[in-house]
């Protein structure tokens, strides 16, 4: 058997692009009804008016050819500001299903056509990155120009190498634009320079070229911000080193969430592997005989495994922002598929696992969709929410938006609402801006809204103040039962009161008609005819 990797130059066929169709209609028939997360509609409000937000400075290229894309398809289809997040969702569905396409021309490099229709078959029906290629989020176009810059080192002739450097350079400074995260994948590209070139001095000049190319387009965006408003990139950098939090006590359950994604990102794939290698084991043990494998690995897979998948995976440990986001873990999503996907194919080449592969795959994909659907439900619930508060709030409000701060602040822009102030909670919140905001409403006349869902609903018309207790860790107090505690001692206060000119000054709770008789029987002064409590 011939192995058509790696070396030389293949015949692409049209397995690629039949992934890619299919990634495109069920990525678009599955895509978000409100547009994503928090950051979707962030991004969405700086489509519209063109300027960044404290997160979006930091992915310039994302926004710029959206806000490009949007303005363009605006122009030409003459449509509302609304719409913008319908042309947002259409071009991450496109960029999800370019993904599986170049995953596949990549692929078919690392592990031959068979090897390449499993992964890709993979990638496509991964539920994270099926889920994320209907929001307008980062992480998709980040992977789709990464793999790009991959395909075009992998393609191509011997004499064009040095111009697939530098584009290949280009197309990875563009994904650090889209994402701050690509550059993770410095290590990915490391590896590959070091299996397609085959000296040292060939090695060193790619890695120059490329780097070069990464650099340019890195920082090209940064320098126009800082050029732009030197004082506003100073505070936005600030902002962005401060954010992150990084505190050790999280590095344990930072690395906890971060391989549970990871296994959550390619259900499938991993079972999988892990299925085929208990099988192995088994068959070891019973002294079976196993053929030699007639697929050959990948070269230098371990220092690829440890380039490409260990290191970023292991880059999020020091932030405690994976251990609710999976999304992170899709950086690392190709290098599990190659790895799972290789693995597989050379223990097992026959049909009749790939066939498996797949039932595999369709299944746990068919599975995974019951809580994605219940993630649908949420977001349909939000998006009710916020047009019934667009439509009751009047135009002059101030609106503590919580959770919703971004689709609130999103909706004052494309519903007209400029008499709205949206009081954030995220990255910058602080209890004192807060506060004096709220008084200040309050001290105008302006109705001051609290919109954090539908159970928060509330018009503040008086200035409440909240004084925790130091007394529990929650801070909490109770506000309906302090008058319950007292009622029974005065009951049995009363009770002693009225048996004193007997003698009794004391009865134990609770009190019953027998034990009120045994305390008048044992007084000094009780009377010898007192008659015992009626039973029953």
């Amino acid at each position: 058997m011939t192995d058509d990797r790696i070396p030389g130059r293949q015949r692409t066929g049209g397995a690629g692009l039949r992934l890619a169709a299919v990634g495109w209609i069920l990525y678009w028939a599955a895509r978000a009804p409100d547009a994503g997360q928090w950051d979707s509609f962030d991004y969405l409000k700086q489509i519209v008016t063109h300027h960044p937000s404290d997160l979006g400075f930091g992915r310039p290229i994302f926004l710029g050819y959206n806000i490009a894309l949007w303005e363009a398809t605006k122009k030409a289809l003459g449509l509302e500001t609304p719409a913008v997040a319908s042309v947002a969702v259409a071009a991450t569905v496109a960029l999800g299903g370019l993904g599986v396409f170049l995953f596949h021309r990549a692929a078919r490099r690392l592990l031959g056509p068979r090897g390449a229709a499993l992964a890709a078959l993979s990638l496509l029906l991964s539920p994270v990155y099926a889920l994320y290629s209907g929001y307008v989020m980062t992480e998709v176009p980040m992977l789709v120009a990464l793999l790009g810059a991959v395909v075009v080192l992998l393609e191509g002739e011997r004499r064009s190498e040095p111009a697939r450097e530098f584009a290949a350079g280009v197309l990875f400074g563009l994904s650090v634009g889209i994402r701050e995260q690509a550059v993770v994948w410095v290590g990915a590209f490391l590896w590959l320079f070091w299996v397609l070139r085959p000296d040292a001095r060939a090695r060193l000049g790619a890695i120059a070229r490329f780097g070069a190319a990464a650099a340019v387009m890195t920082l090209v965006p940064v320098v126009a911000l800082a050029l732009g408003d030197p004082a506003r990139f100073a505070a936005r950098l600030e902002t962005w080193l401060r954010v992150i939090p990084t505190e050790e006590a999280q590095f344990a359950r930072n690395l906890q969430a971060s391989l549970l994604y990871l296994f959550a990102t390619a259900p499938a794939a991993w079972l999988a592997l892990a299925g085929g290698a208990a099988w192995r084991l088994v068959s070891r043990l019973r002294r079976a005989p196993h053929a030699a494998p007639a697929v050959p690995p990948v070269p230098h897979s371990g220092w690829g495994a440890l380039c490409c998948l260990a290191l970023p995976v292991a880059s999020l440990w020091r932030d405690a922002d994976v251990q609710i986001h999976p999304r992170y873990l899709l950086v690392a999503l190709p290098a599990a598929l190659v790895l799972c996907a290789g693995l597989y194919r050379r223990w097992f080449p026959s049909d009749e696992a790939a066939a498996v592969w797949a039932v595999l795959h369709l299944a746990l994909f068919g599975v995974a969709q019951v809580p994605i659907q219940l993630i649908r439900q949420v977001q349909v619930e939000r998006k009710a929410y916020v047009r019934m508060v667009s439509e009751r709030i009047p135009s002059e409000a101030l609106i503590v938006a919580g959770g919703y701060s971004p689709m609130l602040d999103y909706y004052r822009i494309v519903g007209n609402r400029p008499g709205w102030t949206i009081l954030w909670s995220g990255w910058e919140w602080s209890r004192e801006k807060a506060r004096a905001t709220i008084e200040d409403a309050l001290a105008r006349g302006r109705p001051v809204y609290i919109c954090d869902g539908p159970y928060a609903w509330l018009n503040f018309e008086l200035e409440r103040l909240v004084t925790p207790t130091p007394h529990n860790p929650l801070g909490a107090k109770g506000a309906g039962d302090v008058s319950n505690p007292p009622v029974a001692p005065a009951i049995v206060n009363a009770v002693c009161d009225a048996l004193a000119d007997l003698g009794v000054d004391h009865v134990e709770m609770p009190l019953r008609a027998e034990k009120v008789w045994r305390a008048v029987r044992e007084s000094s002064r009780a009377p010898a005819t007192a008659a015992a409590p009626l039973s029953g």
